[in-house]
């Protein structure tokens, strides 16, 4: 027996035998704090972790009877987590394993709860690996300790993806960087919890190097950064996740998407695709509904919307690019199990969703039905740019359970090359995401990746000097060959000094 199991196997089988499951439910609890919600949120995704088989799928929905959340969906079950002293909360029958024992009836106390979870469920703050070899963390960038000071700024505690681009203001040059589901201080009563949020930065390539600073974030009236695509708070739509940022001709374009539910780790469900844009530098955007995917007609994606059409189940996600006058866009499904097809639009027309044409492998199409593959999957959280070290457009993305990896081609269709692993998910479980920043355009290649362990987003480097990378070469320059990057240890969150990540 696991030694947890052997620990925790008495308290277990009294509390299952003895104590209601609606008593767990309703019992008294102080007020939740941000993160109660955040969890509820992932509520589908931590049951198939935790193998209890909470309920019918989603620990949030499991209570939406006791509501917390303003649409009693989502969520709602876990008001009590969060809480400042966490007594007779979820977190502490989490942690002992007896919610889930009660739920499903077993008497083994590991199955069914929180073993394997992210420290961030209960409370800590998780870890940061130190990396030897051509890949290093080099900084916490949201959350504690990170020099960006996001909790006391912004009410930013843990959040994740980073999606980078450049506003293309010439006067006043800034990278935006927009976040996914965002918790806020969780030992605060009241509800910080928000569907994504956007920061500024305008360090310098020269600079990132010594860490990526935060110049200001999109905030409402609370001094918080806020959600700027709000969720409609209807039925069928637990979060708004952005997607993928360009800008074009000064206006900002975000593409983000619906989210229906949280399934197995690296599954979820969607209702739609939609568009956004804002002509303030990204303080506050406008929807347009006619640029929507719908899928599902659960929840609307608003007046003028297109009717659910299941060709749109591959674009469900997105990654830009503009290049030879075109917004290029590449489309995966939602999940990290797809291949991405891609579509193109004269920057003049992104708002036209007639004007959008598709590569077919010979050519541009009309129909996306009769778009092709541009690269195999999986491929996710994707991010495409072209690099002036390399010479070539360079496609970076999370590649399903295995890797961080790169991708180079001399065209945006490609052919694109086989993919150099720069992040091996083997050796690091949990990392994901892969936006690279676009003005790094030298040997080091700077990029934002999210690991699970810590819930945060992290500043990564590669220099591509030490990397043999797949269909790249100068006939001037040595082969040189492949380097492997090895985990040397993991550090506490909370140890780090202003977000820096050792590098020994």
């Amino acid at each position: 027996m696991h030694p947890a199991a052997r620990r925790l196997t008495s308290a277990a089988v009294a509390l299952a035998t003895a104590v209601p499951l609606a008593t767990v439910l309703t019992a008294p609890v102080a007020s939740a704090g941000p993160c109660s919600e955040m969890f509820g949120n992932f509520g589908s995704l931590l049951e198939h972790r935790t193998g209890a088989g909470m309920a019918a799928g989603s620990l949030g929905s499991l209570g939406s009877a006791g509501s917390a959340g303003p649409d009693g969906s989502v969520g709602s079950a876990s008001r009590a987590l969060g809480s400042a002293d966490r007594s007779g909360s979820l977190v502490q029958q989490l942690e002992t394993g007896s919610l889930g024992n009660i739920i499903s009836g077993s008497l083994n106390p590991v199955t069914g709860s929180v073993y394997g979870m992210p420290p961030w469920i209960t409370g800590e703050q998780g870890t940061v690996p130190v990396l030897r070899g051509p890949t290093q963390f080099l900084q916490l960038v949201t959350g504690p300790t990170s020099p960006t000071e996001s909790i006391n700024r912004f009410g930013v505690a843990g959040t994740d993806l980073g999606i980078m681009w450049d506003n293309g203001d010439a006067a006043d040059p800034q990278i935006l960087m927009a976040f996914g589901d965002t918790m806020g201080d969780c030992t605060v009563p009241g509800n910080q919890w928000r569907s994504n949020v956007l920061f500024r930065s305008s360090t310098p390539a020269e600079a990132l190097g010594d860490g990526i600073t935060i110049d200001s974030a999109a905030t409402g009236p609370d001094g918080l950064a806020k959600s700027i695509v709000p969720r409609s708070h209807l039925p069928g739509e637990v979060t708004t996740i952005p997607t993928a940022g360009i800008s074009v001709d000064g206006v900002q374009y975000l593409r983000f998407m619906s989210v229906a539910q949280w399934g197995q780790p690296g599954s979820w469900t969607t209702n739609y695709s939609g568009l956004a844009y804002s002509e303030d530098n990204g303080e506050n955007w406008e929807v347009v509904p006619a640029m929507a995917r719908p899928i599902t007609d659960t929840v609307p994606a608003g007046d003028g919307a297109p009717p659910v059409d299941a060709a749109w189940r591959g674009a469900q996600m997105s990654a830009f690019l503009t290049a030879k006058g075109y917004l290029y866009e590449y489309l995966t499904p939602s999940g990290r199990q797809g291949a991405p097809v891609l579509a193109r639009v004269p920057e003049a027309d992104v708002r036209d969703p007639d004007d959008y044409e598709y590569w077919d492998g010979a050519g541009w199409v009309p129909d996306v039905r009769d778009a092709e593959t541009v690269m195999p999957g999986p491929v996710s959280e994707m991010s495409v740019m072209w690099n002036a070290h390399l010479g070539k457009y360079t496609a970076m993305y999370s590649q399903g359970f295995d890797s961080v990896v790169l991708r180079t081609a001399d065209r945006p269709e490609g052919p694109w090359s086989r993919a150099t692993s720069l992040i091996d998910y083997s050796m690091l479980p949990g990392v994901y995401g892969a936006f690279m920043h676009p003005w790094a355009q030298g040997e080091d290649l700077y990029y934002l990746v999210t690991t699970w362990n810590a819930y945060n987003v992290f500043l990564v480097r590669t220099k591509l000097s030490e990397i043999a990378v797949h269909g790249f070469h100068r006939a001037s320059e040595p082969a040189v060959p492949a380097t492997t990057t090895e985990v040397v240890r993991q550090v506490p969150v909370s140890e780090l000094v202003d977000g820096k990540v050792p590098t020994s």
